[in-house]
């Protein structure tokens, strides 16, 4: 039937000696199954051919290798085939090392739980599931037909306002009128879970106009909301998009947040309500908590980013991890290529992440105001890729953004209380996070770890971090937020910002990398209202504002790490200062009046501030259920894994040793101690009540964390705090700390140079702090080997 290639296979000669062998090889590791010998592959397929048969595969070029390789009998699938199916000398990539973008091919669609019903359009949503927790996804979310909707209009006439979430990033579970132009709404709760309904986004067709109309969400949970303040919602028009240009606006009027009669009878609801009328008539409308940022969105600037012959020199795409859901996490690695091994050695990190809390968009868009400055040309961005490596993972939670939930991934459960989970199979992204920033912490310094986030109840963008215990770097970690306080100082308030650590706080990115050696580690909150500072004073926060925020990110990273240390002295003399009048602050409300001056500086951080007010969800869920013995079965592993592992036994000279420099340093530590006794015995006379257990609170310096003194913040119940209980407070057996020198500076340098004006904030925001810079240009960078002696001085 196929004279010419009957012709063609008859022509082949028979396989040689190497040939024979590497058949062999593949068939004794499993990877080809087939008859005895390559030969009678061939002649078998030249029967097929003369019976009229079809052939498994067409040999090419009279080769036989090439048959053995294209039979379908192989079993690997690592071999690239064109077209027409022929076999390409090349090796497929491995799976998931890269994320890869081609400018010629689509993006990978979102991959949605297969329970979810999505909207065949560029938005899609879900619907509730019955199912108690995720189980599997596809592109495209549940199969079948999608289900129409409730309302059908009846004619032209009808003015029932058409509602739509099955979009990406969607929530609203359900609307009913309950009036001619209002509306009940209904959102639904993170997926697999029974809370968190704070995230809005959802779209409304055959409105109206000039007519007024009512919207009330009726199962909101958290108690105080910045609506209460004057913060309104965001509406989009379509029609004034395509026409005027204009996108999603804050709208709204007889707003008000309350409490609703109803609950569930486990939680008390919480309403929100307000009044909108529509610009015009047979619009398409949608509405929003805050400034949506999708999965495709972030997908889509990635895909820029690759594409630039420019950028893509020196920010690297990779593969994270998948998600539970099987959605790309993406990290990216952006640095200037070192010139020599020493100068790529001395570069120390910088960790950004976002979205692990999927409702706080405004997350994304400061981190996209950080890649659009950190990309650019601008020599200050220029610099920073010479000096720094950095870390960003852009999107902790695609599924959680994707299906529109508030604050959980599809494990029903805030992966910022996980941070130190073993379950890598249920926890992929922060697990997968973790990892990388510790294999990064094993090659080098990582500076500055910062996770953005949104804040419902508090204006202004503030950070939390986690307060020093060693007295080295006493008040260090204030000192980056206080600078980028006085870089935006419309924006950012430093008196927002809190360093206690808290119990319930021990799962966060935060306090986990803190942990784990980075000194700097913080949490950026924005919020999702406006500022009460400056020129922004009660006034919403825009894109550009938060995009803007980005920029002073990296603004304040050239000043953290300038080598001249006159603002960062200058900065820690403010906070001593500050401090100071906190403690003096807490001794009136007791109603103690003692002199602090040369002990005060020995008092723990943690009991001068109160506790964050951080979000409703702080104390974690646990694990869900079906999760339970996973865990408990790794952990056992784990502590099998620590038993195999003793150290050997020490011999007897060591163990002499050991017991020798124990009693020398014990000796030495009392010869020390001995003049100290005096003055701090003059000091008990003085306030004999106050210090009466001294000895007791000054070993308490050597512990991780100094005692918690709960009445200071009024914890004890209304019980009166007398001066016998304050004697955890002052820890005075440090001579030196207590005659520590306290800097003052006055600063008179050049300004900041930019050449990118476009993406610095308005002049009149500029702190009136003077400050220094390195080189403006380009030419500059010659002396890039000398860079990382700028942050040389800031930590270990």
């Amino acid at each position: 039937m196929f004279p010419a290639l009957e012709t063609e296979l008859k022509q082949q000669t028979l396989p040689e000696a190497y040939e024979d062998f590497m058949y062999h090889h593949l068939q004794y590791y499993g990877y080809f199954k087939g008859p005895t010998s390559l030969s009678s592959t061939v002649h078998r397929q030249i029967e097929a051919v003369s019976r009229g048969v079809s052939c498994p595969s067409r040999p090419e070029n009279g080769n036989s290798y090439s048959l053995m390789l294209s039979s379908p009998l192989l079993k690997s699938r690592q071999l690239l085939h064109d077209d027409l199916g022929e076999v390409n000398s090349r090796l497929r990539e491995p799976r998931d090392l890269f994320a890869f973008f081609s400018s010629s091919g689509p993006l990978q669609a979102p991959r949605w739980p297969i329970e979810c019903e999505v909207i065949k359009e560029n938005i899609h949503h879900i619907v509730p599931t019955e199912d108690s927790y995720f189980t599997s996804s596809r592109v495209g979310g549940k199969p079948g037909i999608i289900k129409e909707l409730a309302v059908t209009l009846q004619g032209p006439e009808d003015d029932t306002l058409l509602f739509e979430s099955r979009f990406e990033s969607g929530n609203l579970q359900k609307a009913t009128r309950v009036n001619t132009y209002e509306y009940e709404l209904t959102l639904r709760t993170d997926l697999y879970t029974n809370k968190h309904t704070q995230w809005f986004y959802f779209r409304v067709q055959n409105t109206r106009k000039d007519v007024t109309y009512r919207f009330t969400i009726v199962n909101l949970l958290k108690p105080k909301s910045l609506y209460t303040i004057g913060m309104k919602p965001l509406m989009y028009s379509q029609l004034d998009a395509s026409t005027h240009s204009i996108g999603w606006r804050r709208e709204g009027n007889e707003i008000r947040y309350y409490r609703s009669n109803t609950d569930d009878g486990q939680q008390r609801f919480y309403c929100l309500t307000w009044t909108i009328q529509f610009p015009h008539d047979q619009d398409t409308c949608f509405f929003a908590h805050f400034y949506p940022y999708t999965y495709s969105d972030l997908q889509c600037f990635l895909l820029s980013v690759a594409n630039s012959p420019v950028q893509s020199q020196f920010c690297k795409l990779r593969t994270l991890c998948r998600s539970l859901a099987g959605n790309i996490v993406y990290l990216l690695t952006i640095t200037n290529p070192a010139r020599t091994p020493q100068e790529a050695a001395a570069k120390k990190a910088v960790v950004l992440t976002a979205r692990v809390h999927p409702g706080e968009s405004n997350g994304s868009w400061i981190m996209k105001g950080f890649l659009d400055f950190i990309l650019s040309n601008s020599p200050d961005a220029q610099l920073l890729r010479d000096i720094f490596i950095f870390k960003v993972v852009p999107m902790l939670n695609p599924d959680g953004v994707i299906v529109g939930n508030y604050r959980c991934s599809l494990a029903g459960r805030d992966l910022n209380r996980h941070y130190k989970t073993v379950l890598e199979e249920s926890f992929p992204c922060i697990w997968h996070t973790r990892n990388m920033i510790k294999r990064l912490l094993e090659e080098r310094e990582v500076l500055l770890y910062c996770d953005i986030h949104g804040h419902s109840r508090k204006s202004n963008i503030f950070l939390y971090g986690c307060n020093n215990n060693d007295h080295k770097f006493w008040l260090h970690e204030r000192v980056f937020p206080l600078m980028l306080s006085k870089n935006a100082p419309d924006k950012v308030s430093f008196h927002s910002c809190n360093f206690k650590v808290q119990k319930c706080k021990e799962g966060t990115g935060r306090v986990v990398m803190w942990r784990m050696g980075i000194l700097n580690s913080y949490t950026m909150e924005s919020t999702f209202g406006g500022s009460t500072l400056g020129n922004k004073r009660d006034t919403h926060f825009t894109l550009e504002d938060l995009k803007s925020l980005g920029y002073h990110v990296c603004d304040t990273l050239l000043d953290f790490c300038d080598p001249d240390r006159t603002k960062f002295m200058q900065c820690l003399a403010e906070l001593k200062e500050l401090l100071q009048q906190e403690i003096h602050k807490k001794f009136k409300e007791l109603g103690q009046d003692m002199d602090l001056e040369g002990s005060w500086s020995d008092i723990s951080l943690s009991d001068i501030e109160s506790s964050t007010s951080g979000s409703d969800s702080s104390f974690s869920d646990g694990l869900p259920v079906h999760l339970l013995n996973t865990a408990d079965e790794l952990n056992q592993k784990k502590k099998m894994y620590k038993k195999k592992k003793r150290k050997p036994l020490q011999s007897r000279k060591q163990r002499n040793k050991q017991y020798q420099k124990s009693n020398l340093m014990q000796e030495t530590k009392l010869t020390e101690d001995a003049p100290e006794g005096a003055g701090f015995a003059s000091t008990l006379q003085k306030q004999p009540a106050f210090f009466k257990n001294s000895e007791n609170t000054s070993s308490s310096m050597m512990k991780n964390e100094k005692p918690r003194l709960n009445e200071l913040n009024g914890r004890d119940k209304g019980t009166s705090l007398g001066p016998s209980k304050m004697t955890t407070l002052i820890l005075t057996k440090n001579k030196e700390r207590m005659q520590r020198e306290k800097p003052g500076f006055t600063v008179s340098c050049s300004p900041k140079r930019n050449t990118n004006p476009s993406q610095e904030p308005a002049p009149d925001t500029k702190p009136n702090w003077s400050r220094n810079r390195y080189p403006a240009t380009k030419g500059g960078r010659t002396t890039a080997v000398v860079y990382p002696s700028l942050h040389i001085y800031t930590y270990p």
